[in-house]
């Protein structure tokens, strides 16, 4: 799995985050951290396309079985439509690689898990602790990789 996260304050030094767990653990080595460059405006859903994008790009990297994104239906909607405009590209490696990824969305206020293909979105509450636990996980690293990466350019911006 892997899961995603931006961090910015009113759109300046703005980054995204990928953290990989494989067998429900975290595998630093394939973390990545992506600095946003096309947007200079808070945008969640737009920053969030342009990490995806990045991340899509690279077809040598390892693709997951699920991509959980920290965000809401917005954030879901963007992550299909690019999954949807990569397929079209008729790529055969890449294009059948990513129709076996899963895309995945938890909304922070109610842990509202969003689910590519499902009618409802489904309550963390409501699932097996050990799903749970997980999906928590990987979004938790996510925002804290993200964020880190994040006040590490803020602070070396003021140093500036």
């Amino acid at each position: 799995m892997e899961g995603y996260d931006v961090s910015n304050i009113q759109g300046k030094q703005a980054t995204g985050s990928m953290v990989v767990f494989k067998k429900g653990l975290p595998n630093k080595a394939e973390y990545k951290r992506f600095k946003i460059k096309t947007l200079k405006e808070p945008n969640d859903v737009g920053m969030l396309k342009e990490v995806l994008q990045c991340r899509l790009a690279h077809t040598e990297w390892p693709m997951p079985q699920v991509i959980l994104i920290d965000g809401g239906k917005g954030q879901l909607n963007v992550a299909l439509k690019l999954k949807t405009e990569n397929e079209k590209l008729k790529t055969t490696i890449k294009s059948l690689k990513l129709k076996k990824i899963k895309f995945t969305t938890l909304a922070k206020r109610k842990n509202t898990l969003f689910v590519e293909g499902g009618k409802n979105p489904l309550l963390l509450k409501d699932l097996p602790p050990e799903v749970s636990n997980l999906i928590l996980r990987i979004r938790d690293e996510a925002h804290r990789f993200a964020i880190t990466y994040h006040r590490k350019l803020r602070n070396k911006n003021l140093l500036k």
